[in-house]
């Protein structure tokens, strides 16, 4: 049975990066919007509510009250965060409570892909719903 991909906003205040990134999801098959502030995708995710978003925590300012505030919104939305750093201090209980994974750049496609499925699986068996 194939899975519906969910569509895939990705918030980078690097454009040219975030393009380059699209591009990749996009090979992978995956459509993508890119938005260069959290609080465009906001605006954008009120009338979206099925998508998985990815963050990068190097281009854009990420406060912890501002994800937790848009998780509690959206508990159906599912996070990935993407950094070239591999601790973030200050950052610990959001990347653990807050955010789906977080991957190290360069990305790994393979792994990448990995967690875009499981998200896909995550949003079609939510939480607490009988296995089917």
């Amino acid at each position: 049975m194939s899975r519906k991909k969910p569509g895939i906003a990705l918030i980078d205040a690097d454009m040219a990066n975030g393009r380059q990134f699209c591009g990749l999801l996009e090979k992978l098959n995956y459509s993508a919007t890119l938005f260069n502030s959290l609080e465009d995708f906001e605006g954008y995710l009120e009338n979206r509510p099925e998508i998985a978003a990815i963050l990068d925590l190097d281009s854009i300012e990420v406060r912890s009250q501002a994800i937790r505030a848009l998780k509690k919104r959206h508990p159906e939305l599912h996070i990935l965060g993407v950094s070239k750093l591999l601790l973030h201090p200050g950052l610990e209980e959001l990347i653990g409570t807050h955010l789906y994974a977080c991957l190290v750049k360069p990305v790994n496609e393979d792994e990448l892909l990995f967690w875009l499925k499981s998200i896909a699986e995550n949003m079609e068996t939510p939480a607490g719903a009988p296995d089917p």
